[in-house]
């Protein structure tokens, strides 16, 4: 099944694309979370024909839910309407910390495209890594 893994942000949306059957997961380019994110979210599931979105959602260390926790859920909410998908959230405590290491460890750039970018396929490689056990 294929899947679409997101680091959602106010003004950016990291995107990953994933296949649960083969365990990948490749970054696609990321998106402005602007007034057409959902003509762009739509255009990328129907042509990876995208069956669920897995959303990381914000925990804070503790583990409870802070303001972009809320944030992401009610976005997620109106994904759901808008997109037709079923979500599944992933913790996503320390990605953002976790792709600028891993960028800054392969020499790539350390833009916020590019850590959003490489937060969404770490997101969706938790999601990946869960569907085994």
């Amino acid at each position: 099944m294929k899947v679409l893994g997101l680091d959602l942000g106010r003004k950016r949306i990291g995107v990953a694309l994933g296949d649960t059957d083969n365990k990948i997961a490749i970054g696609l380019p990321t998106l402005k979370n602007d007034s057409i994110i959902w003509k762009n979210l739509k255009e990328i599931i129907d042509k990876e024909n995208i069956k669920k979105l897995i959303i990381g959602l914000p925990k804070t260390i503790g583990g409870k839910h802070g303001e972009q926790a809320d944030y992401t859920c009610q976005w997620g909410k109106k994904a759901i309407t808008i997109l037709g998908l079923t979500i599944e959230y992933i913790d996503e405590r320390l990605s953002s910390k976790m792709a600028r290491d891993s960028l800054a460890t392969v020499g790539n750039s350390l833009t916020k495209e590019n850590i959003d970018q490489a937060s969404a396929v770490l997101i969706l490689y938790s999601y990946l890594d869960k569907q085994k056990n």
